[in-house]
């Protein structure tokens, strides 16, 4: 290929089985503040579907990627692609985007930290499309997945987006249902959402999985149904007043 021009690859379904979930992975990640709001999408367990339907028709079927050349670049003129990265790279290259995300969270800016755990995510996904399905290294790798969504949704909620933390949460706890993190941390975005039901829910099963968190439970479910009541009482006295 020249620069300017355009090759089109046409792909088996065994040889791209992974691209909706990378596809779907890649969408929740890079959710914008504005679309905070939307539904939060989540694949049940043992469910094909990505969420997305436009995704989800790109499973199982031959697919066609076109490739425009751009441009080309000498050896060590350019940062190196994840895609062109060895299995070893993209393994190191998690840990050092896993050690930036934690530095810039300590200096509190939370636009880098969420950048560099959302590649770190990202390549962890690339990795396992890789891996069989429930097979040693695939488990691994989700099992290093979990600390990085952790991470991330600790950013979500500095940050108030309490609907994208809900969502990573959720794929934390499917894996692991007893993370005392996960339940924490999705116990106090339910909060943050005014979903009292769920955030109780959590907030009892962390008092349950680890008692030592029951004073800290009952406390934030007490101080949860007086905001709510607060909320409430605010809430008459404005359409009071408007009558």
């Amino acid at each position: 290929m020249r620069p300017g021009e355009r090759s089109k690859f046409y792909c088996q379904p065994d040889k791209c089985m992974g691209y909706a979930k990378l596809s779907k992975t890649l969408r929740d990640i890079q959710k914008k503040k504005a679309n905070k709001e939307a539904v939060v999408r989540q694949s049940c367990c043992g469910s094909q579907s990505t969420g997305y339907h436009d995704l989800d028709k790109l499973t199982g079927v031959s697919l066609i990627f076109e490739i425009d050349l751009i441009s080309v670049e000498q050896p060590g003129q350019y940062n190196k692609k994840i895609w062109t990265m060895s299995e070893d790279e993209k393994y190191a290259l998690v840990v050092e985007l896993r050690e930036k995300g934690n530095n810039h969270f300590k200096a509190k800016n939370m636009d880098k930290a969420e950048i560099n755990y959302a590649k770190a995510i990202g390549t962890l996904e690339q990795l396992g499309m890789r891996e069989q399905p429930q097979s040693e290294p695939w488990n691994k790798i989700e099992d290093m997945k979990i600390p990085l969504l952790l991470n991330y949704s600790q950013v979500m909620l500095v940050k108030k987006e309490y609907t994208t933390a809900i969502m990573h949460l959720n794929t934390v706890l499917k894996r692991d249902p007893e993370n005392v993190k996960g339940l924490y941390r999705r116990a106090t975005a339910h909060s943050g959402c005014w979903n009292i039901e769920q955030a109780e829910r959590d907030w009892t099963e962390l008092a349950r999985v680890d008692p030592s968190q029951s004073n800290l439970a009952l406390k934030r479910m007490s101080e949860l149904r007086a905001a709510v009541k607060e909320k409430e009482l605010e809430e008459k006295a404005r359409l009071k007043g408007m009558f």
